[in-house]
């Protein structure tokens, strides 16, 4: 079996250009230096052994420009958004209502509903078990 070399990433100085051109990739990076500690940096295993680590805790806010954690935030909102409109969507299916046919607190006002029934339903079974 072959020695074991730990991999090395690419310095993260070339390829700053490439992450900041994609705002998911530099929400990502972002993302994971600023939880990065000092001793997650001068670890043995740290991809940046040898080197010197980029700016990781709270010097990543220090240092990026408020553009670039602007369209980062934006990557995590339009995420969120698109999250939760997935959700709204299940829901909508499952209650069986086509889209846009009800409102939200409709749909909500529905689903309420259809678990009080269940929940009497429920009682009214467990009432008139076997005697």
């Amino acid at each position: 079996m072959a020695e074991h070399r730990q991999m090395q990433p690419p310095h993260y100085h070339r390829c700053r250009d490439t992450i900041l051109g994609s705002p998911a990739a530099c929400h990502d990076l972002l993302t994971q230096l600023s939880a990065m500690t000092t001793a997650e940096a001068n670890s043995p295993w740290s991809p940046w052994k040898g080197d010197e680590p980029p700016p990781y805790g709270h010097q990543v806010n220090e240092i990026v420009p408020a553009e670039v954690r602007l369209v980062a935030l934006q990557v995590a909102y339009e995420s969120l958004r698109e999250s939760n409109q997935q959700m709204w969507q299940r829901l909508y299916d499952v209650m069986g209502v086509p889209p846009m046919q009800q409102s939200a607190f409709e749909l909500v006002e529905n689903v309420r509903r259809t678990v009080e029934q269940l929940n009497r339903r429920i009682a009214e079974l467990d009432g008139c078990g076997p005697d």
